[in-house]
């Protein structure tokens, strides 16, 4: 097994300066080589160090990050205390059957129909962006990323998909890459499973389940992602997605919520 880490550059002291605000983030790509096949997994370990107005907050100790590309990429885990004390939002991903990773937010910005994009993001610009809760935008991740999604009409996850006036079906575009893949259209249908529960950092919560039905007709390709949502405001708690053909899929848990406008 080979591990190939694309931050590797230990932040010193004299990196930092009085005053200022940095990331330091490693972000471990676990390449498993075999003679008939590489399987890539991703693992994400975000460190989230701000010093705003003479005084840092620390959100872990760089030298036991760099102990765990030691430790068989144990999933990260951090109590809700310390998720708590973070005053930024964030979120656990995993992408197929790789460890488990804590991401912080960095950038939210405006989307199209007065929504906003949450750009969870590494220090060398690894990106995965949501909105609502779906995943339209990936960058830098391995093999094939989300490059573009969007649509002429709102996404029902936006509307919410506990109001009965949502409807169950929308059609959007993407693009992935490598390669030309731009424009292909894409149908969806949205069906309601009933009550559920889903363990969120080790605590159960109430949600409604849904699964989404995502058709390719171009690709002649179909793939399903699933939802759990807060059964009094809606919002996503945990989702599993394909993204786009070809791309495993990434699990997300949103751990402490974004407060700005949605």
């Amino acid at each position: 097994m080979a591990v190939l880490s694309l931050v590797l550059r230990q932040r010193t002291d004299r990196d930092a300066q009085p005053n200022s605000r940095f990331r330091a983030a490693v972000f471990c790509l676990n390449l498993d080589v075999s003679t008939h096949m590489t399987h890539f997994k991703l693992f994400f370990s975000t460190l989230l160090f701000f010093t705003l107005s003479g005084c840092t907050q620390q959100a872990s100790n760089l030298a036991d990050t760099y102990s765990l590309l030691y430790k068989g990429f144990p999933d990260a885990q951090y109590s809700q205390e310390e998720i708590q004390a973070l005053p930024y939002a964030s979120i656990y991903a995993r992408l197929g059957d790789g460890p488990r990773g804590f991401l912080v937010l960095a950038y939210a910005e405006p989307f199209s129909h007065n929504q906003t994009a949450l750009k969870w993001m590494s220090a060398d610009s690894e990106v995965i962006e949501t909105v609502s809760g779906r995943i339209v935008k990936t960058l830098k991740l391995p093999g094939t990323n989300l490059a573009k999604l969007d649509s002429d009409t709102p996404d029902p996850l936006a509307l919410g998909l506990l109001n009965p006036t949502t409807p169950a079906n929308w059609q959007f575009r993407i693009d992935f890459v490598p390669g030309y893949h731009f424009g292909y259209n894409a149908s969806s249908t949205f069906e309601n499973k009933g009550a559920d529960q889903v363990a969120i950092n080790g605590i159960m919560r109430d949600a409604v389940f849904f699964e989404e039905t995502v058709t390719i007709s171009a690709l002649n390709h179909t793939y399903t992602n699933q939802y759990w949502l807060a059964p009094t405001s809606g919002k996503v708690l945990k989702t599993i997605q394909y993204p786009a053909p070809n791309m495993d899929a990434i699990s997300i848990s949103f751990l402490k919520a974004y407060q700005g406008a949605q």
